[in-house]
């Protein structure tokens, strides 16, 4: 009886290395290229936005504290009645480097009417130099209003 096989009794060949895709140099170089070139005015970008973040954030501070200045001149004025003016920095909150000039007023030139209206300004500021004056090139931001003179503020106890 004869020997039946299923397969083929061939010899099998070896298989061949396929070759194998690579990028040449210049296929690198141009896409290190784009790359960079895309990459570069994305940095760029984020990096203006984070420094008008920054200024953004120190503004906002400064609006805080003009208004925290205007509403204590403000108490004052309605209890007490009386023109002022102050000067210093924002050192017992943390932040030396910020300055204010408030100024109470009830005359006329100022535009208040005596013993009537008065007139509050408050400048807070950046103070790089740190001379307790807003400077030309100095973040600042200033904010003002009008009292008048109540009775009803009179009478609240202090």
């Amino acid at each position: 009886m004869a020997l039946r096989t299923f397969y083929p009794l061939t010899k099998k060949a070896r298989p061949t290395a396929k070759p194998q895709a690579a990028f040449s140099l210049l296929e690198m170089i141009a896409a290190t290229a784009l790359v960079a070139s895309t990459l570069v005015p994305a940095l760029s970008l984020i990096r203006d936005a984070m420094a008008q973040s920054r200024e953004m954030n120190r503004r906002d501070l400064l609006a805080i504290y003009a208004v925290q200045k205007l509403e204590e001149q403000a108490a004052l004025s309605m209890q007490y009645w009386s023109n002022a003016t102050d000067s210093g920095n924002f050192a017992p909150f943390g932040h030396p480097e910020i300055g204010f000039n408030v100024s109470r007023s009830d005359a006329v030139a100022d535009g208040g009417l005596v013993d009537r209206l008065m007139r509050i300004q408050v400048i807070v500021f950046d103070d790089v130099n740190g001379d307790l004056l807003p400077g030309a090139n100095e973040l600042q931001v200033q904010f003002r209003t009008k009292v008048a003179k109540l009775v009803t503020y009179e009478n609240e106890p202090n």
